[in-house]
């Protein structure tokens, strides 16, 4: 199955995200900050990264930029659900752009 790396600032949110994902098969690395987020993305191989926008220290589009060289694919998950934002992440290379709250 596939290795996802979470980058979600919001405990619960990134639990559930990872315990989700666990029940069907796939492991899952998390990440609390984008700094975190961006170590992480940059010294492991993953297979998909799911990437809130708004995380601390370093945003979601700054990580998203750092790493799409790597061809990596990424989903932003983000409150934030203006058009503009969701161009932007598309602009940088993301799958999709899924706005919060959604469903499991």
């Amino acid at each position: 199955m596939a290795h996802i790396l979470i980058a979600e600032d919001e405990t619960a949110i990134n639990n559930l995200i990872r315990s989700n994902l666990k029940l069907v098969g796939h492991s899952c690395t998390q990440a609390f900050t984008g700094p975190e987020a961006l170590e992480l993305a940059q010294s492991h191989t993953f297979d998909l990264v799911l990437l809130d926008v708004m995380l601390p220290g370093l945003d979601g589009f700054s990580v998203m930029e750092r790493v799409a060289s790597q061809g990596t694919p990424v989903i932003f998950l983000s409150a934030m659900q203006q058009v503009a934002d969701k161009v932007r992440g598309l602009h940088l290379g993301a799958e999709d752009y899924i706005a919060k709250p959604f469903e499991a």
